[in-house]
């Protein structure tokens, strides 16, 4: 997609990324804030989370339950936030026209929060049916009990958090705002058709953010997970079983984050990847996915899904045998190239909208401060060779930090041996 990026540095604190989408007739909006679960008490996990509910749904000026969610969706606006371990993020897709209404409304909601008791209650409510909820999505808890044994400051299950919800209070939720939904904390991003480079929403947003406090900019803990010592299973009576495996190890270069993306396409990327491709060739597993992730001083890798009892050893020794033979350099130059056309077309593909393109940049810039250019970012694709495959799998395959979990009608006899193939040792 054609589009134009300019980084814009404001002189009230914060920055951010505007970008052009020639003739998009949609804008896009984000604000995101270092404020996420890391930045929160261990005791009161929730309050990010409770926080980015209630600015979602209440102002000072639209002080009733819901009154600025229905303001924010008039004339079909799309309005949304959400909270990961790193950020509360706010969200606007809207028709272009539409552009000074929700700048006005994203000030009202940054600058003007109603910490209501009653709408505190209701969130804090709707909070707990949303963790509940997540309680019975398999793949879910089988993936945050594993990543909270392996980054214990970073996440937590949703029992536990469950049972933390009653013991957060109103007031701090006022204080986790006051100390991290600050000007210099924040960062920006707006795409749409913007000829000007964005001078007059920047303009906007400096009027917006001179409302807020400076502060400062959080800086994230960056640690690698120390994985699980052994398997961590849940029991549930269902007859599949659910895996998640994860590899911890430290920073990577720009070069082995291409090259960690096409791994996980050799491995799983569609029908002709080696592990995906055998399992469904023989019958063992309908899907099965990889996670590959690197941040500064942190990058993951491991394989997740669900397959029936039967067919799970066969379908963990596959994954592990596919691994070995890639660290032994038995990479062919042939499915090295397709697996770079497969996620370059896939890349290509699935970033035609103002949306779609802002995600790109945003994944490196909101805490990176790297404006990733697209078009290179898709040519380092092609760099890779074959060695580089084989280096990254070696890395991995040597690493010490790593863990497994596995839910389902499982005994820890058995959740033994298959963690011992699954850690690929």
């Amino acid at each position: 997609m054609i589009h134009r990026v300019f980084e814009r540095r404001l002189a009230s604190g914060p920055q951010g990324l505007i970008v052009d989408v020639p003739g998009s007739a949609v804008v896009n909006l984000r604000v995101t804030f270092h404020s996420g679960f890391e930045f929160s008490d261990p005791e009161a996990y929730e309050v990010p989370h409770i926080l980015e509910h209630l600015l979602a749904t209440v102002t000072r000026r639209h002080s009733e339950q819901n009154a600025f969610i229905v303001a924010a969706q008039k004339n079909g606006a799309y309005m949304n936030a959400s909270t990961s371990a790193e950020t509360n993020e706010y969200i606007y897709e809207f028709a272009a026209f539409e552009l000074n209404r929700i700048l006005d409304l994203l000030e009202e909601q940054l600058c003007e929060p109603l910490f209501s008791p009653a709408a505190f209650e209701a969130e804090r409510s709707n909070v707990r049916e949303e963790l509940t909820r997540n309680t019975t999505q398999h793949m879910s808890v089988c993936s945050i009990r594993l990543a909270a044994q392996a980054a214990p400051r970073l996440w937590r299950d949703y029992e536990q958090r469950i049972g933390q919800l009653d013991g957060i209070t109103l007031d701090a939720l006022e204080a986790h705002h006051g100390r991290t939904h600050t000007a210099r904390n924040a960062r920006f991003y707006v795409a749409g058709h913007f000829p000007d480079g964005g001078e007059v929403v920047v303009a906007r947003l400096e009027a917006m953010f001179e409302r807020l406090p400076r502060g400062r900019r959080l800086a994230l803990r960056h640690v690698v997970g120390k994985g699980a010592a052994a398997p961590v299973v849940t029991h549930r009576d269902i007859d599949q079983l659910y895996y998640r495996s994860g590899i911890y190890f430290g920073e990577l270069g720009e070069h082995e984050r291409s090259t960690l993306s096409l791994l996980r396409m050799l491995l799983v990327g569609g029908m002709g990847s080696r592990v995906l491709g055998e399992a469904r060739r023989r019958g063992l597993a309908y899907g099965v996915g990889a996670v590959g992730y690197s941040e500064p001083g942190n990058s993951q890798f491991g394989f997740n899904g669900y397959v029936t009892p039967d067919h799970a050893e066969a379908l963990f020794e596959a994954m592990a045998r596919h691994m070995g033979e890639l660290a032994a350099g038995k990479t062919t130059q042939a499915e090295l190239v397709a697996a770079k056309d497969l996620l370059i077309g896939t890349i290509t593909r699935s970033t035609q909208t103002a949306a779609d393109i802002l995600q790109w940049y945003m994944d490196w810039y909101d805490d990176e401060e790297v404006v990733r250019d697209f078009d290179t970012g898709l040519a380092k694709l092609r760099e890779v060779d074959v060695d580089d495959i084989t280096a990254l799998s070696r890395l991995i395959m040597g690493a010490k930090n790593r863990g497994v979990s596995l839910l389902g009608r499982v005994s820890q006899k058995q959740a033994q041996t298959y963690a011992a193939i699954l850690n690929l040792q």
